[in-house]
């Protein structure tokens, strides 16, 4: 099991002291935190054989966010090779012209699934955005964007898969909207990875919900807090292995027992660098395990380090 024992703290405490950067001092104090917990993630897998049902997936993304969404596809692609396909829905802003689309395209190309793109709609114009793009909202877009579907798996494209998402799709909502990982003891969720039940979204309205509550508050985190607001007592709560996220810091042996986090180690389905420290940047600015997504990217022939 997992232990973040009272020397580890100390150590991870005393580590981050020292750095000329926020940066730097806080991947010191990550380094001796995080240690050991991703071990042999996506090695260990049982066969079993291929699922028969294409999964549907939605990635948002505007120009900027293209190559980090194809570096997050070609992930999800690698990791659920020989287990299952996906439908994947691409909800993109208006400068996303032909060339960049044909980025993703490319990368799906040879492999079993099929990738749609989207233009996002102008419901959300009039929301509060804090500073970020409009296509922050693109996700709270898929019930009306996509009609035809009854329920998706949303990501965000800072994140990298280490396995397929057969169990998650299957995985029973009960009353409940939507499915994500909490970040607090309170239960308040992330929305970087969400299960979306679409068909009850559009039957109890609550898109329209989404729309007056993202006018009528000034939130700190406007999608994510929009959700949290309207969606109250209607949110399954996921294991940590669905959005382990590096922004956590030491709250994560606060917030989640040892067995969620000892699964991290074999079991882990996405890394989420959901942090001001992202794998792409500047390399003094790079976070824990950035190794994992340039793995990924260098096969894509995208990124050179």
């Amino acid at each position: 099991m997992y232990k973040y024992s009272f020397f580890r703290r100390t150590a991870a405490g005393i580590a981050g002291i020292f750095g000329r950067t926020k940066a730097a001092r806080r991947l010191n104090r990550d380094k001796i935190r995080y240690k050991g917990l991703i071990a042999t993630v996506g090695q260990n897998r049982l066969p079993r054989q291929k699922y028969q049902t294409e999964i549907p997936v939605a990635f948002c993304f505007d120009a900027r966010g293209c190559k980090m969404a194809a570096v997050t596809i070609k992930s999800l692609l690698l990791a659920s090779k020989g287990r299952c396909d996906y439908d994947i829905y691409c909800v993109v802003g208006a400068d996303v012209n032909k060339d960049l689309s044909d980025i993703i395209r490319g990368v799906v190309k040879g492999t079993g699934s099929k990738v749609s793109f989207i233009k996002g709609n102008n419901d959300f114009d009039n929301s509060h955005r804090r500073g970020w793009p409009i296509a922050m909202w693109y996700r709270l877009m898929l019930p009306k964007l996509l009609p035809k579907v009854s329920r998706i798996i949303y990501a965000d494209m800072d994140i990298v898969f280490f396995n397929d998402l057969i169990d998650i799709y299957e995985y029973d909502l009960g009353k409940n909207v939507i499915a994500a990982v909490p970040t607090r003891l309170d239960g308040y969720i992330n929305s970087g990875f969400l299960l979306m039940d679409l068909d009850k979204i559009r039957r109890e309205k609550f898109y329209d919900k989404w729309i007056v509550a993202s006018q009528e508050n000034d939130f700190k985190n406007p999608d994510q807090d929009t959700l949290n607001y309207t969606l109250r007592g209607r949110i399954a709560f996921l294991p940590l292995k669905y959005n382990f996220q590096l922004s956590h810091g030491s709250r994560i042996f606060k917030i989640y027992p040892e067995v969620q986090l000892d699964d991290l180690k074999h079991n882990l389905v996405t890394l989420h660098y959901s942090d001001f420290m992202k794998p792409w940047g500047p390399v003094e600015k790079r976070p824990v395990f950035s190794e994992y997504w340039w793995d990924v990217a260098r096969q894509t022939g995208l990124f050179q380090e």
